[in-house]
């Protein structure tokens, strides 16, 4: 194939997908009065943090600097006292907290938790922050979180935007997947090779865990294919299948939905995420992933995807 149909398969039709973070100004009045809001760009604060694996002694550093630009509800009072909950995602979780502050626009904390843990195990799973208030009651106000797997010996500076609770998608599923444009083949290879951070409800020993992805051109949906149903191993589903979907001239805006399920030993199954591969998806490790891919035919690109329940 010729550079005619690398710019064919860049124009990807425009999908239609709706975003996390809306009608927001009801539960969050201080953010109306005080930001002019832009279409979803709205902003509630940002986490400073930072993370170090020390090797030696295997022990996870995390220090907890400070709440930047924090927005809160108006149910919570002018000047709350305010904390922050970790929770890092294993089988038995591990949790930490800060000391209490009263909120306002930046929060100092400078606090460090270390825990003893082994490297292999982290990389499995996700480091979660909440925000809470303790007035009038305690309640939950935004969250964030973060991958464990490319923790380092060099600590390293994080900035994470924190959303309101209520708005957070309850999937922290995560897929790794691999794609290459075999040009001279005329074909994709999409490669589904594993799955992480699954949903504790989905996780019983009697549950399998399957992928369909399908491919979409302008003219709709064009081929569909899925993974053999595997059980979880290691806080993994390891799956390391290839599939090949041919392309012709003719087709254009060529893009693939992921679909991650579990099913269970009744059959019933159950949808869990997606991402969609696409240069305009609305993740940008997926957007980032399918222009490197369509840009540099024959090269394998691989990338971990969160999925979400957007359509």
């Amino acid at each position: 194939m010729c550079t005619e149909k690398l710019k064919k398969l860049q124009d990807n039709r425009n999908l239609s997908q709706r975003r996390i973070l809306d009608s927001l100004c009801t539960d969050f009045p201080f953010v109306a009065d005080t930001i002019t809001l832009s279409g979803d760009e709205r902003e509630f604060g940002r986490l400073h943090f930072r993370l170090r694996y020390v090797t030696a002694v295997e022990q996870i550093w995390i220090t907890v600097l400070q709440l930047k630009d924090l927005y809160w509800p108006a149910s919570c009072g002018h000047y709350p006292n305010i904390y922050i909950k970790g929770i890092i995602t294993l089988p038995k979780p591990i949790q930490f907290k800060s000391s209490a502050k009263e909120a306002c626009l930046d929060v100092e904390f400078m606090e460090t938790f270390v825990f003893a843990i082994k490297l292999q195990t982290l990389q499995n799973v996700r480091l979660v922050f909440k925000v809470l208030s303790l007035t009038p009651r305690k309640r939950t106000i935004s969250k964030c979180s973060i991958s464990l797997r490319d923790l380092s010996e060099v600590e390293m500076e994080h900035y994470l935007e924190v959303v309101p609770s209520s708005k957070v998608s309850a999937c922290q599923a995560e897929l790794l997947i691999g794609t290459c444009f075999q040009a001279i083949n005329s074909r994709i290879q999409l490669q589904i090779l594993k799955a992480q951070n699954l949903p504790s409800s989905s996780t019983p020993l009697s549950i399998n865990f399957y992928v369909k992805a399908e491919m979409f051109s302008t003219e709709g949906l064009l081929y569909k294919k899925k993974t053999r149903p595997l059980k979880l191993s290691n806080s993994q589903v390891n799956w390391g299948e290839t599939m090949i979907f041919p392309v012709t001239q003719k087709e254009e805006g060529i893009n693939f939905l992921i679909k991650l399920y579990s099913r269970s030993s009744v059959r019933r199954k159950h949808f869990i995420g997606q991402v969609w591969i696409s240069s305009d998806s609305n993740s940008s490790e997926a957007a980032d992933q399918w222009t490197d891919t369509i840009g540099h035919p024959e090269k394998v690109v691989t990338k971990w995807h969160k999925l979400n329940h957007l359509s």
